[in-house]
């Protein structure tokens, strides 16, 4: 994965195209990039920013509540089932995303892409 890369953020069980990831920088197991939303990304929009709002508390502060608050949210989007696919249309159904505004970060949790 390289920046420039594209992915399309999807829902398959919906056939929705949520929107679009561009890769801006790449670490050991996390990814940077830029988000731009398809008008379908709308409804879960408040989810995402939930998740953003409590993982910047969080870093300020370990409260069990907070935390307990977070992983509830975590498991709601992990329930989407979203998918990362790439240009050759290969890609990522298990990973970690974060979408904060028009910006996002994800990790995936398998070393290498798939064919979706």
């Amino acid at each position: 994965m390289n920046p420039g890369s594209r992915y399309t953020l999807e829902r398959p069980t919906t056939g929705e195209v949520l929107g679009t990831l561009t890769v801006t920088d790449t670490e050991m197991f996390a990814v940077a990039g830029t988000f731009a939303a398809a008008p379908a990304f709308g409804p879960y929009r408040p989810l995402f920013d939930e998740d953003a709002r409590l993982a910047r508390q969080l870093a300020e502060d370990p409260d069990p509540a907070l935390l307990e608050r977070a992983e509830a949210v975590l498991d709601g989007l992990l329930s989407l089932g979203l998918i990362l696919r790439g240009e050759s249309g290969r890609g990522y159904q298990d990973f970690l995303l974060g979408i904060d505004g028009d910006e996002a970060s994800f990790r995936p949790l398998t070393p290498e892409e798939e064919p979706l």
